[in-house]
């Protein structure tokens, strides 16, 4: 979330006003990766499926840092990547729900789900405050906010394994 509310900023600096495209192709990534990462977790489970969603984001976060920092950045290079981060935002969208179920049954599910959202929500609103601080005292260099990005995700991956082994879908 740190990200996604600055691409049309990064892509800004190579594409300029056609920096547009960027962002909307990343919605047509957010809404593939939904889909995408929903038949994933039926078939190889969903610990899987996050972890290997929140490492590929990782991966995109250090890729992302040359393609938004060099000057003349080929264009598909920045949508590709755009694409990319889009399609896995989206997948864990797709995630969330179906752990929340798994995890509490939809007994509890309304509350439940409401809490991971709204925890969700709040991340955004510090993440991409800490995203807006560490770019203006960079100079407007996107770095320090890729790294840190990178890193929370690779601490991610690691809170995958402390998911409960072996989640039941729960009725």
């Amino acid at each position: 979330m740190m990200v996604i509310s600055s691409i049309s900023g990064m892509a800004r600096k190579s594409m300029g006003d056609a920096a547009f495209v960027a962002v909307a192709v990343m919605a047509v990534g957010n809404a593939a990766g939904r889909i995408v990462a929903g038949l994933l977790s039926d078939r190889i489970g969903r610990r899987p499926t996050l972890t290997l969603v929140l490492l590929v984001q990782a991966v995109l976060m250090f890729v992302a840092i040359p393609v938004t920092g060099t000057k003349g950045m080929s264009a598909w290079a920045i949508v590709l990547v755009a694409t990319l981060i889009g399609f896995n935002y989206g997948a864990n969208l797709s995630l969330f729900p179906s752990f929340t179920k798994d995890l509490w049954g939809l007994k509890g599910f309304g509350m439940n789900y409401g809490l991971l959202f709204t925890a969700w929500g709040v991340g955004g609103l510090i993440l991409s405050r800490l995203q807006q601080t560490l770019t203006a005292r960079a100079g407007g260099d996107f770095t320090s906010s890729l790294v840190t990005a990178g890193v929370l995700l690779l601490v991610g991956v690691g809170l995958t394994f402390m998911l409960p082994r072996g989640l039941k879908r729960r009725l």
